[in-house]
């Protein structure tokens, strides 16, 4: 796992070494822009796909956006991408399933004058233009405030995500490089949720029966911390200091909770759901002859109880993403029923 992360880590700044490269074409709008989706089985992904369609709705250089999903099967967004080269769209972006699965597609969908923008799960294809936040960061910015916090020692639980992806890892590096720094800092237990609500659920509830000394919960996904949060306050206990990521359920969760323990405190970081917005309109910029760097990440914000307020909708599901540009109406009809 460690020699896997640390090729990822240096392909990752290998290609922020492409810098300002040109764009082979520049060309007039409206376009037709294809968007190819790994899977929508989630609620940050769904709300993706929501980011880009209202963006391009907005946007008089997109003609017609068009939205496939590939329900996790690396083999079904291959022929989707197929079928969008295929149908001659001008730009495609995407959300990879694989880092490597896709760079045959992908090479043919360039060789086609079809520029390529992937997104959040990037690959590592050297002909596709990436658009990703720095997960490592994510992670370390977590870490880096649950040490600060903690006061530089005590017991650490991490609660990471689905194991053998490279989101999972890349965080996990971040945060573990915080750890490393202070020699009172132990990790005592490491869990892999999925970044699941019920799996976390079990786990936490597997760890209060081991009796473990728990100083503060590094945890990489919003869902896992609602979970753990829920199952202190449901034993009436305070819970230790968590980090977490902004989804609804946990920032609600989050205020409910500092309302009654006032010590209890937390922070999250956020990659947004509008980056798939953000990659359509590099894409366009693409189309249009304008200079794009091969790898752009985007500035991570992060939430804590100075902000929450500003993010947290008490009136909105769990499974809704706070940081989100997408207008009242249209929020209220994807997640109130």
């Amino acid at each position: 796992m460690g020699r896997m992360m640390n090729r990822k880590t240096m392909f990752f700044a290998m290609l922020l070494a492409f810098c300002f490269v040109p764009a082979a074409l520049a060309a007039d709008g409206p376009f037709v822009i294809g968007y190819s989706e790994f899977n929508m089985g989630n609620s940050w992904r769904t709300q993706s796909v929501e980011e880009a369609r209202y963006a391009a709705s907005q946007n008089g250089d997109v003609k017609e956006l068009i939205v496939t999903q590939a329900e996790g099967d690396v083999s079904k967004q291959i022929a989707d991408i197929e079928d969008l080269i295929a149908r001659k769209v001008d730009a495609i972006i995407l959300n990879a399933g694989s880092p490597k699965g896709l760079n045959p597609v992908i090479a043919k969908a360039v060789a086609a004058g079809i520029p390529v923008v992937d997104f959040d799960s990037v690959t590592e294809s050297d002909r596709a233009y990436h658009l990703a936040i720095d997960q490592v960061e994510f992670g370390r910015i977590l870490g880096e405030w649950l040490v600060k916090v903690m006061g530089g020692k005590g017991n650490i639980v991490v609660f990471n995500g689905m194991k053998g992806t490279m989101v999972n890892a890349q965080r996990l590096e971040g945060g573990e490089k915080e750890f490393a720094k202070i020699p009172d800092i132990k990790v005592v237990q490491t869990v892999f949720a999925d970044w699941d609500y019920a799996k976390a659920k079990r786990a936490m509830e597997t760890l209060f029966a081991a009796n473990l000394k728990i100083d503060g919960i590094w945890s990489q996904g919003g869902a896992m911390s609602q979970a753990v949060v829920d199952a202190y306050t449901e034993r009436g206990e305070e819970p230790p200091f968590i980090t977490g990521e902004d989804n609804n359920g946990f920032f609600k969760v989050w205020k409910r909770t500092a309302d009654k323990y006032p010590k209890f405190d937390s922070i999250a970081t956020t990659c947004p759901t509008w980056i798939s917005a953000a990659a359509m309109e590099l894409a366009i910029d693409i189309l249009k002859g304008k200079p794009a760097e091969r790898t752009t990440l985007l500035s991570i914000p992060v939430v804590t109880k100075e902000n929450i307020d500003q993010y947290v909708k008490m009136d909105l599901p769990d499974s809704y993403w706070c940081n989100s540009k997408l207008p009242e109406d249209i929020v209220k009809k994807l997640f109130v029923r």
